[in-house]
Parts: structure tokens; sequence; C-alpha cells
């Protein structure tokens, strides 16, 4: 049956440190299943039941408050069959970076920053076994898994979550800073179906340091080096080096022509181009400076650079417009 209604909310999980989540769109208003969620095994057939009322909240056209208006909604058939196709696993908060433009911390916030770095959290392992052992990861579930930084994640757990993921014939996506070398990323890279995804935005040392409020910037590349000679042995591999665009930090074209000389040097394929998320949320209606246009059509010109797929409708249709 075709009926106006959202993937995420469907088919979606995101297990953060603190709640259980079907959607991340917006941090105020997410869609959220548990609450106050500190590791414990949930109620299976109160999932089933929610996301059964949901799908019938949609045929009826009457969406939940945090669903109106969310660009997500599409009208389309839609596989009704519980269960997940995509997990994000984000419940470490622990990170060696400090960017002034992470959301977790509110817009690059240290001192709440200082607060994730030692707040206590919980062993996901528990809860993936249990909607393992229901059956509720779909055929070829992906997982997205972040953090804080996946790679300084303790006492073996990343091994594990690689394991578990191939296990169930899966696909894995890592988000890293790129700082601590990880050599499970570095396998999973080289065996399995996987993608890493690494944060420069910067080609010049200082500019990185000022975004990233910490030193790591000829290790990143280092370990980028690395892992990019580990999916070059397979072709079901793909490393991703982003740039977020800063207006007034990093939109210069020094930065980006060194940023773009530095990933083809060391033979990245796939270089990805996003707004920083407070700017756009406050900016994407206003007029933008030369300097931010400029960088933005030389990015476009790149054959080896794409805009990220998780901008939204509205602020792509805002590039088109600008550029």
């Amino acid at each position: 049956m075709k009926f106006k209604c959202c993937e995420w909310a469907l088919s979606h999980l995101v297990i953060n440190s603190d709640d259980l989540t079907y959607c991340c769109a917006s941090f105020d208003k997410k869609l959220t299943f548990l609450e106050n969620y500190h590791g414990e095994l949930i109620d299976i057939e109160k999932y089933l039941n929610d996301r059964k009322l949901y799908i019938e909240r949609c045929k009826k056209g009457d969406y939940p408050e945090q669903c109106k208006d969310c660009p997500t909604l599409e009208e389309r058939d839609w596989d009704e069959t519980p269960g997940f196709i995509d997990v994000s696993v984000s419940n470490r908060t622990n990170c060696s970076c400090d960017c002034i433009y992470c959301i977790i911390s509110g817009g690059g916030n240290s001192e709440v920053k200082k607060d994730l770095n030692t707040k206590k959290t919980y062993d996901v392992r528990p809860l993936l076994n249990q909607l393992k052992d229901n059956n509720l990861f779909k055929k070829h579930c992906h997982f997205i898994i972040g953090g804080g930084e996946c790679a300084e994640y303790p006492n073996g757990e990343l091994k594990w979550l690689i394991d578990f993921v191939f296990s169930i014939n899966g696909s894995i996506e890592f988000l890293s800073a790129g700082i601590t070398y990880s050599d499970d990323i570095r396998k999973a890279l080289e065996f399995g179906n996987s993608k890493l995804k690494v944060s420069v935005d910067a080609g010049i040392k200082k500019t990185y340091e000022t975004i990233k409020r910490v030193k790591g910037y000829d290790a990143v590349w280092s370990n980028l080096k690395k892992y990019i000679k580990a999916q070059k042995k397979n072709p079901n591999a793909l490393v991703t080096i982003k740039y977020v665009i800063i207006p007034t930090v990093n939109d210069n074209m020094k930065d980006v022509k060194e940023f773009l000389k530095r990933c083809r040097k060391i033979g990245c394929s796939s270089i990805e181009v996003n707004m920083e998320f407070f700017w756009m949320s406050e900016n994407f209606n206003k007029p933008i400076s030369d300097n931010l246009r400029e960088v933005l059509m030389y990015f476009k010109e790149q054959k080896d650079v794409f805009f990220s797929s998780n901008i939204s409708s509205h602020i792509k249709n805002w590039l088109e417009k600008n550029l």
C-alpha cells in the first residue's frame, strides 16, 4: 500500500548515550522510543506495537508532532515488515577531539565536552544480541559506528561490534576523527563490507588546530594513508575524507586547495563536503559571502567531490539557488 511515511521511523534505530530513538534529524524534535536508557534489555512487544501504531497514523495522515513538515517524509509503497535496516551506535561519548562545530556538545562547548569525556556510559552488546535473537535485523542491515570516537572504544568493544555486524551479513560505516589509529578498522576495510568517514576540514595545520582544538593534523593524514592502502585491497571498502565548511574559519581557497592536494596525494577517491550544521540552520535563507561562494563553486567543479547526502532537501535547494 502506498502512503506517506519515513524510512527512519520505520526501520532505523539510533542508540544514544541516554536514549533510543528512530530519528536524529533534529535534536529537539527527535522521535524517541525509550528515554533514560542505560543499556538494559528492551520490551520487544512495545517496539512492535509502537511501530504498528505509527504506520496506522501515517496511513491516516495523522503524523506525530515531531514528523510534521519533516523533509524525509515520502509517499511510496513501504515495507511494513518489522525490523531495522539501519542502526547507529552512538552510546559512547568520549572523543579525542574538541571540534568547534560538535553537535553532541552543543556547538563546541568545551565544558560540555569535558563532561561527555568523563560520562559513565553503557555496553551496547546485550541490546544488539537481544535484537538479533528476535530477528530484528533486516537483510544487509547497515551499521554506523560513531560516538564519541569509535577508535577509542574500551575493552575490545569495537572488534566485537565489527565481528557482530559481519556475522549477520551487514555492512559497517565508521565515523572517526582519524587521530587515533585502529587496527580493527584497518582489518574491516581490508576484509569486509565497510566504510570509513573522517572529517579533516582543513588543508592547513593552523586551521585544523583552530577547528579541532587539538594537535593531530600530521597523525590524521598518516593514518588515512594506511586506511586507504587497506581499502584498495577490497572492492567492498571505501574511505571518505570530509570537509565541513565553517564560514569565516575554513572557507578560503588556501585551505581548500591544500586539502584536496593532500587527499589526492594519498589516493583518496571519495571526498565529501558539508556545511556546518548550526551556521546553516541560522543562515540558509540569507545571502552568502564571496569567500563561501568561491569555495562552494570550486568544490562543485571537482569530479572527485560530492555534497553530503545528509544535507536535507531545503538546504540542497539553498545551495542550488546560491550557486
